[in-house]
Protein backbone atom coordinates (compact mmCIF):
# COMPACT_ATOMS: atom_id res chain seq x y z
CA UNK A 1 0.00 0.00 0.00
CA UNK A 2 1.23 3.48 -0.74
CA UNK A 3 1.12 6.41 1.22
CA UNK A 4 0.21 9.63 0.42
CA UNK A 5 2.21 12.94 2.56
CA UNK A 6 -0.70 14.93 3.63
CA UNK A 7 1.04 18.20 2.06
CA UNK A 8 0.64 21.44 4.51
CA UNK A 9 -0.49 24.39 3.20
CA UNK A 10 1.15 27.96 3.70
CA UNK A 11 -0.88 30.77 4.29
CA UNK A 12 0.82 34.24 3.31
CA UNK A 13 -1.23 36.84 5.63
CA UNK A 14 -0.55 40.50 4.99
CA UNK A 15 -1.94 43.61 6.72
CA UNK A 16 -0.86 46.67 4.43
CA UNK A 17 -0.52 49.83 6.72
CA UNK A 18 0.35 53.35 6.07
CA UNK A 19 4.25 53.00 6.50
CA UNK A 20 4.52 49.32 5.05
CA UNK A 21 2.91 45.98 6.06
CA UNK A 22 3.14 42.93 8.51
CA UNK A 23 3.38 39.83 7.16
CA UNK A 24 3.24 36.15 8.97
CA UNK A 25 3.20 32.94 6.98
CA UNK A 26 1.39 30.00 8.84
CA UNK A 27 1.30 26.25 8.23
CA UNK A 28 -2.00 24.82 8.33
CA UNK A 29 -2.14 21.27 9.28
CA UNK A 30 0.35 21.48 12.73
CA UNK A 31 -0.60 25.07 13.26
CA UNK A 32 3.35 26.49 13.27
CA UNK A 33 4.34 30.14 12.50
CA UNK A 34 7.13 30.18 10.07
CA UNK A 35 7.94 33.31 9.27
CA UNK A 36 6.58 37.20 10.08
CA UNK A 37 7.80 40.99 10.06
CA UNK A 38 7.30 44.00 8.42
CA UNK A 39 8.17 45.34 5.43
CA UNK A 40 9.20 49.01 4.87
CA UNK A 41 7.00 51.07 2.24
CA UNK A 42 7.97 54.02 3.27
CA UNK A 43 7.42 56.22 -0.06
CA UNK A 44 3.73 54.90 0.59
CA UNK A 45 3.27 54.23 -3.15
CA UNK A 46 1.30 51.12 -4.65
CA UNK A 47 3.97 49.47 -6.84
CA UNK A 48 6.36 49.67 -3.71
CA UNK A 49 3.97 47.44 -1.92
CA UNK A 50 2.77 45.04 -4.99
CA UNK A 51 6.94 45.13 -5.29
CA UNK A 52 7.37 43.31 -1.51
CA UNK A 53 4.15 41.36 -1.93
CA UNK A 54 5.71 39.52 -5.27
CA UNK A 55 8.64 39.34 -2.79
CA UNK A 56 7.14 38.12 0.06
CA UNK A 57 5.18 35.32 -2.63
CA UNK A 58 7.89 33.96 -4.23
CA UNK A 59 10.29 33.55 -1.19
CA UNK A 60 7.42 31.48 0.38
CA UNK A 61 4.95 30.53 -2.42
CA UNK A 62 1.81 30.40 -0.54
CA UNK A 63 -1.24 28.79 -1.25
CA UNK A 64 -3.64 30.89 0.10
CA UNK A 65 -3.28 34.73 0.44
CA UNK A 66 -5.25 36.19 3.87
CA UNK A 67 -6.29 40.12 3.56
CA UNK A 68 -8.39 42.20 5.26
CA UNK A 69 -11.64 42.75 3.75
CA UNK A 70 -12.07 46.42 2.64
CA UNK A 71 -15.38 45.86 0.89
CA UNK A 72 -18.53 47.55 2.62
CA UNK A 73 -17.63 50.34 5.78
CA UNK A 74 -14.14 49.34 6.01
CA UNK A 75 -12.23 52.14 7.66
CA UNK A 76 -9.38 51.77 5.69
CA UNK A 77 -8.55 55.00 3.92
CA UNK A 78 -8.97 54.91 0.43
CA UNK A 79 -5.11 54.77 -0.61
CA UNK A 80 -4.99 51.16 1.62
CA UNK A 81 -7.89 50.14 0.31
CA UNK A 82 -6.55 50.55 -3.39
CA UNK A 83 -3.07 48.91 -2.49
CA UNK A 84 -5.07 45.83 -0.92
CA UNK A 85 -7.02 45.08 -4.51
CA UNK A 86 -4.31 45.29 -6.01
CA UNK A 87 -2.60 42.83 -4.22
CA UNK A 88 -5.98 40.27 -5.09
CA UNK A 89 -4.98 41.08 -8.70
CA UNK A 90 -1.06 40.54 -8.58
CA UNK A 91 -2.59 37.14 -5.97
CA UNK A 92 -4.85 36.01 -9.36
CA UNK A 93 -2.37 36.69 -12.19
CA UNK A 94 0.43 33.87 -10.11
CA UNK A 95 -3.13 31.61 -9.53
CA UNK A 96 -3.14 32.02 -5.45
CA UNK A 97 -6.54 31.95 -3.92
CA UNK A 98 -7.60 35.15 -1.79
CA UNK A 99 -9.29 34.93 1.03
CA UNK A 100 -10.56 38.01 2.82
CA UNK A 101 -11.87 38.73 6.38
CA UNK A 102 -13.87 41.80 7.79
CA UNK A 103 -12.04 43.21 11.16
CA UNK A 104 -15.63 42.42 12.87
CA UNK A 105 -14.47 38.55 11.99
CA UNK A 106 -11.24 39.26 13.12
CA UNK A 107 -12.96 40.18 16.67
CA UNK A 108 -15.54 37.22 16.30
CA UNK A 109 -12.61 35.05 15.90
CA UNK A 110 -10.79 35.94 19.28
CA UNK A 111 -13.90 36.31 21.68
CA UNK A 112 -13.78 32.98 23.05
CA UNK A 113 -10.03 34.46 24.99
CA UNK A 114 -12.37 37.57 25.97
CA UNK A 115 -9.74 39.38 23.48
CA UNK A 116 -11.87 43.22 23.19
CA UNK A 117 -8.52 45.00 21.19
CA UNK A 118 -6.04 44.64 19.56
CA UNK A 119 -3.68 44.32 22.33
CA UNK A 120 -5.51 42.15 24.17
CA UNK A 121 -5.44 39.84 20.69
CA UNK A 122 -2.06 40.64 20.27
CA UNK A 123 -1.43 39.21 23.74
CA UNK A 124 -3.73 36.13 22.72
CA UNK A 125 -1.54 35.57 19.96
CA UNK A 126 1.79 35.15 22.26
CA UNK A 127 0.21 32.65 23.88
CA UNK A 128 0.12 30.80 20.71
CA UNK A 129 3.26 32.01 19.18
CA UNK A 130 5.34 32.50 22.17
CA UNK A 131 8.26 33.42 20.03
CA UNK A 132 6.54 36.69 19.08
CA UNK A 133 6.53 37.97 22.78
CA UNK A 134 9.67 39.76 21.79
CA UNK A 135 7.90 41.94 19.31
CA UNK A 136 4.70 42.59 21.52
CA UNK A 137 4.12 46.62 21.06
CA UNK A 138 3.48 47.89 24.60
CA UNK A 139 -0.44 49.00 25.00
CA UNK A 140 -0.97 52.15 23.17
CA UNK A 141 -1.92 55.20 24.98
CA UNK A 142 -4.36 57.73 22.74
CA UNK A 143 -1.75 60.24 22.02
CA UNK A 144 0.94 57.72 19.97
CA UNK A 145 -0.09 56.40 16.97
CA UNK A 146 0.18 52.64 16.71
CA UNK A 147 3.22 50.50 17.04
CA UNK A 148 4.37 49.72 13.68
CA UNK A 149 4.70 45.90 14.69
CA UNK A 150 1.13 46.05 15.87
CA UNK A 151 1.41 44.95 11.93
CA UNK A 152 2.60 41.43 12.32
CA UNK A 153 0.20 40.98 15.27
CA UNK A 154 -2.82 42.14 12.84
CA UNK A 155 -1.66 39.74 9.29
CA UNK A 156 -1.08 36.81 12.14
CA UNK A 157 -4.86 37.61 13.57
CA UNK A 158 -6.08 37.41 9.99
CA UNK A 159 -4.40 33.72 9.58
CA UNK A 160 -5.59 32.58 12.08
CA UNK A 161 -8.96 33.80 11.58
CA UNK A 162 -8.95 32.08 7.99
CA UNK A 163 -7.51 28.60 9.91
CA UNK A 164 -10.35 29.11 12.12
CA UNK A 165 -13.21 29.73 9.98
CA UNK A 166 -11.78 26.76 7.71
CA UNK A 167 -12.19 24.37 11.08
CA UNK A 168 -15.37 25.48 11.58
CA UNK A 169 -16.36 25.14 8.39
CA UNK A 170 -15.81 21.65 8.25
CA UNK A 171 -16.73 21.21 11.71
CA UNK A 172 -20.62 22.50 10.65
CA UNK A 173 -21.32 21.75 7.14
CA UNK A 174 -18.64 20.06 5.92
CA UNK A 175 -17.47 23.05 3.51
CA UNK A 176 -13.95 24.53 3.53
CA UNK A 177 -15.09 27.93 2.52
CA UNK A 178 -17.89 29.29 5.21
CA UNK A 179 -20.33 31.60 3.76
CA UNK A 180 -18.71 34.71 6.15
CA UNK A 181 -15.93 34.95 4.15
CA UNK A 182 -15.23 36.05 0.54
CA UNK A 183 -13.14 33.74 -1.79
CA UNK A 184 -11.84 36.23 -4.18
CA UNK A 185 -10.36 34.60 -6.70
Amino acid sequence: MKYIPIQNKRILALDPAYRGMGYALIEDRVVRLLDWGTKSCKSNKAPLFLKRTEELISRHHPDILVLEDVEGNSRRCKRIQAVIHKIVKLAAKKKIKVRTFSRAHIAATFTHANARNKHEIAQTICTFFPELVPRMPRLRVIWRSEDFRMNIFDAVALGMTYLHSVRESKRNTGNPYPPGDRLVS
